[in-house]
């Protein structure tokens, strides 16, 4: 996993404007990018369940599945993000499992799966998060002095001005739909950290209509 660069969980947000929307926010090891990932409530609530946030006696399909591996001898070994397409996160889970008999040695799989699913898996198993370097460049935040900036410390073209804070210009449908699928991407996660969930929504309408 040398390629790929390890993510920690930073938190778990709740939009106070749109109902149902959540953000899962991950970060690097310096904590100076993050990466925002709008997830449903289901699992929001088992991610944060598996943190120790929540009631310890609801149970959540991701706890069946974990006590279903450790019955079967099966280790998730990471869980790995690595391709962003109109804003949709695309992960896939690496397992390792018993060598069938006659073999020696421990086979390992890829399973894909949505995003939030594979981290609230990983949480449970204690296993690492990774993204790719690309999708990093492509989404990731940069934070200097826990304020969001431009990663050139300059203002970005799609109307988000940078002077410690981040602001955002009132943005009609209109204006949505003259930007790229590159600059819909950054503003929408800029939106995200933010918590301007009304301005995100928005966006994500747009790229799910452009697929």
């Amino acid at each position: 996993m040398d390629q790929f660069i390890r993510l920690a969980i930073r938190g778990i947000s709740l939009s106070q404007i749109q109902s149902g929307i959540y953000v899962l926010l991950l970060e690097e090891e310096s904590g100076r990018i993050k990466l925002p990932i709008i997830i449903e409530s289901l699992q929001a609530q088992s991610i944060a369940s598996a943190l120790g946030k929540r009631d310890p006696s609801r149970s959540f399909t991701h706890d069946l599945f974990l006590t279903f591996a450790k019955l079967f001898h099966v280790r998730l070994k990471a869980v790995v993000i690595y391709k962003l397409v109109n804003g949709i996160f695309f992960s896939y889970i690496l397992f390792e499992g018993d060598p069938i008999e006659g073999e020696g040695e421990k086979k390992e799989h890829k399973i894909d799966s949505k995003t939030s699913d594979a981290v609230a898996l990983a949480v449970r198993f204690q296993a690492p998060i990774y993204t790719t370097r690309e999708i990093f460049d492509k989404a990731g935040i940069y934070f200097e002095n826990g304020f969001p900036i431009d990663k050139e410390n300059e203002p970005y073209e799609t109307g988000i001005e940078n002077s410690g804070f981040l602001f955002f210009k009132e943005k009609s449908q209109q204006d949505l739909e003259k930007m790229t699928e590159r600059d819909l991407n950054a503003l929408l996660n800029h939106a995200v950290v933010n918590e301007c969930y009304e301005l995100a929504a928005k966006i994500k309408k747009e790229l799910d209509r452009r697929e």
